[in-house]
Formats: structure tokens, sequence, C-alpha cells
């Protein structure tokens, strides 16, 4: 049972490090002037974020202000050369805390299901035929690393971003930034990816990625929601 505990944080922690990257700060020359996309005055004046601004500053505000929330919600869909596939629903609220729930199917269509709990300084795990198990790995060291913005400078370093332009999301506007990185905080993994980051509040709203993570190649598709809204999250344990 420990091997198998063991192995389901891993890839927790694995999953965690890939949303953090996606949305990580990135590096970059300066803004372009796009119709209908702008910053200060007129029609547009209560934007956030302006197609004028410098791709570094713009992305390095969408990181901090992602870091300022108190709560969110993410859909993490991910999928893999060789016919693996993974679905997750990650919960956070401030300050560490995270539920999360993830259902997969490889090659030979073998499906798995997991739960998992950050809370109160511990990480706990569920599983189909068990109940909840506290974890002897701690996910609060690589999570709190990817959250810690002293952070966001390092980051920087191994990304490379330009602006793609602006576009709609649910029917509200926003800009599309694409970057590369490698090996983030030294994390084993290269990919390119696309962010839709919402011109009224800055923050990122959606993240397309191809990459490799570890020798396997990937895709993964990351929506976020529900910035600031009452989650709540215990022990599942008491």
């Amino acid at each position: 049972m420990n091997f198998k505990i063991k192995l389901l944080t891993c890839s927790l922690c694995a999953v965690l490090a890939g949303v953090a990257a996606c949305n990580s700060a990135g590096s970059g020359g300066g803004g372009v002037t796009l119709p209908g996309v702008r910053g200060g005055g007129g029609s547009n004046s209560a934007a956030v974020i302006s197609a004028d601004d410098k791709p570094l500053d713009v992305m390095t505000k969408a990181m901090r202000a992602q870091l300022d929330a108190k709560s969110y919600r993410a859909h993490v869909t991910t999928s893999t050369a060789d016919g693996m596939t993974n679905k997750m629903v990650i919960e956070y609220a401030a300050p560490d805390s995270y539920h999360m729930t993830g259902e997969g199917a490889g090659g030979a269509g073998k499906g798995f299901k997991v739960e998992y709990v950050i809370a109160g300084g511990a990480t706990y795990v569920k599983t189909p035929n068990a109940g909840w198990v506290k974890s002897p790995l701690d996910a609060r060291a690589m999570i709190n690393a990817f959250r810690d913005p002293k952070m966001l400078d390092e980051l920087a370093k191994t990304a490379d971003v330009k602006l793609v332009g602006p576009d709609t999301l649910d029917g509200a506007p926003m800009l599309v930034y694409e970057y590369t990185q490698n090996n983030p905080m030294g994390v084993k993994m290269k990919s390119t990816s696309k962010t839709w980051l919402s011109v009224a509040d800055g923050l990122p709203r959606k993240t397309e990625s191809e990459g490799e993570f570890n020798g396997t190649k990937t895709k993964t598709l990351v929506t976020m929601s529900d910035y600031n809204s009452d989650i709540k999250i215990e022990s599942p344990v008491k």
C-alpha cells in the first residue's frame, strides 16, 4: 500500500508542477497595438491588461494575480503519445489547501480514479477500493516552491513569450500569449503553450500546451475559473 500511495503522490506532484509551469511568467519583446484592445482611456478604460503592454509585464502580473487569489478551480486534461489520458479537477483555497479528483485510462482502456486532499499540513489519498489514507510523502514542498513569488524571476529565465493577439472566451475579451519553456526550475520538461488572459482582470483563463515531460510527449488543456469564490477544503481524516 505504501508503494501505491507514493506512486499516487508523485503523480499528483507532476500534475501540479505542470499546471504551475503552464501559468508561469515569461520574457519577450515590446507590446503590439491591436484594434479594440487598449489600456488607458477610451471605451476600454476598465481593462487591466493591454496589447500595448510588454509581454513580460503582462505575464508577470498574471502570475502574481493568480498567486494572490484566495481560491480557484482548474480543469486539467492531459493526453500522451502512448494513449494515456487523464482528467483532473483541482480546487485551491488559500493559503495552502487543495482538493483534487482525477480519472484516466491507459492504452488498453483500463481506467482509474483517484482523489487527493492537501490540508492541515498533510496530504491524503483516496482510491476506489480504499478509504482516505495519509500519504507518507508531503506534496506541499513542490506546490509551495511553484507558488513562491521569489520564483517568478527564475521561471522567466526559462521562457520566451510573444503576443499572439486578441480573442474571446465565453464572450469575454482575452489576450492570447504563446511561449516556450525548457526545464523550468530544474523540472525536466519542455513545452510550447498558449495562454488566454482576461483583459478585465489579467488572470489566466485557459492554457493549451504541447510538451515533453520525463521523456513522454504530452498535450495538456487547463481551464481556470471561480477565482476568489467560496471554496472550503478540510482534512478528510478527523
